[in-house]
């Protein structure tokens, strides 16, 4: 018997409607199980990165020779396993402005932002700071008419807004009555840390390894800090800052070599909407790491504001799935 024709779907009869839909999903859920690897090895590392800024700010490393030299040893590092694997940072115009352009938004503002902040605010308070990112992402994406309107990722950011105020207005949740000054110097992580995705996705050059791209970038962070190094801090040697201090600057070394080089794979293969996920595990990873390191307490207020953000976070997820799969805007 002559096997039936095709369908006008293209569906062979006798199988299931939608079959050709339910292949391409399984291709892309197996296509996501290297980025989605890579997002869980990338959000529990810089997880830590708020502890280490604590463990600096306990010995007064100052806060502009410390970025130097953590943006120094990464790139560093970074370098000698390009070298090895002959994967070395292109040097092309358009490599450079990219470099130059995530050493600011993706390295500098924020190590600068939550190093300071360390300083005066819980590390698991800053970690709070980051489930604001992918709202202001989408925000950015929008202004730049990258995205389209969704109400869900709106809704969203209101959330997460609402959730920092939960943490600035109460005076039970920040340890003094001024400190709400400082989580406005967190926030300028959040809103960098949102405009590097924004960069990374739009300007990346073409046909270039990520572990180039992140080499590139921690190596220009490290030439840009030096002259502000020197007049801020003079020439400031890691080995004055003490054995806390030393391991604070390489935990945050060995964070940024790991997180950098998932960054720029994660978008590469999954594209910046999934690479959004990534603030959910950074949250949890650094109130755990706050929690098992400094012995932190978090008060009422602040665990309102997580369900906030948590909550937020996910709308704003939810909204950046509907707009990748293509469905009406609510």
């Amino acid at each position: 018997m002559p096997a039936a024709p095709p369908d006008k779907n293209n569906t062979p009869r006798g199988g299931a409607p939608g079959d050709g839909a339910a292949d391409a999903g399984r291709l892309r859920g197996r296509a996501l199980i290297v980025p989605t690897l890579l997002l869980l090895l990338g959000g529990i590392s810089y997880g830590g990165i708020f502890s280490a800024n604590k463990l600096a700010a306990g010995v007064s490393f100052p806060v502009f020779a410390y970025t130097f030299w953590i943006a120094l040893f990464a790139g560093l590092a970074l370098l000698i396993v390009g070298a090895v694997s002959g994967n070395l940072p292109p040097v092309s115009r358009a490599h450079l402005l990219q470099y130059l352009r995530l050493a600011l938004l993706a390295v500098m503002l924020p190590v600068l932002a939550t190093a300071f902040a360390a300083r005066e605010l819980p590390a698991g308070v800053i970690t709070l700071v980051l489930t604001l990112v992918p709202g202001l992402t989408y925000l950015m994406s929008f202004a730049m008419r990258l995205e389209r309107f969704e109400a869900l990722s709106l809704a969203g950011l209101a959330l997460g807004a609402g959730g920092v105020l939960l943490i600035v207005l109460p005076e039970q949740s920040l340890p003094e009555a001024g400190a709400w000054v400082w989580m406005l110097v967190a926030l300028v992580a959040a809103v960098a840390a949102a405009g590097s995705n924004v960069v990374a996705a739009a300007y990346r050059p073409p046909q270039t390894r990520s572990l180039a791209l992140a080499c590139g970038i921690l190596l220009a962070a490290a030439v840009v800090m030096l002259p502000v190094m020197l007049a801020a801090d003079g020439p400031f040697l890691f080995a004055d800052a003490g054995w806390h201090g030393i391991a604070g600057m390489a935990w945050a070394a060995a964070i940024h070599c790991v997180t950098f080089y998932c960054f720029q794979e994660v978008t590469r293969r999954a594209g910046a909407v999934f690479f959004a996920q990534f603030n959910y595990l950074v949250v949890a990873a650094g109130i755990f790491w706050a929690l098992i390191i400094f012995d932190e307490t978090l008060g009422l207020w602040v665990w309102a504001a997580l369900a906030c953000m948590v909550v937020g976070l996910w709308l704003v997820n939810t909204g950046a799935r509907r707009r990748s799969l293509g469905a009406s805007p609510s």
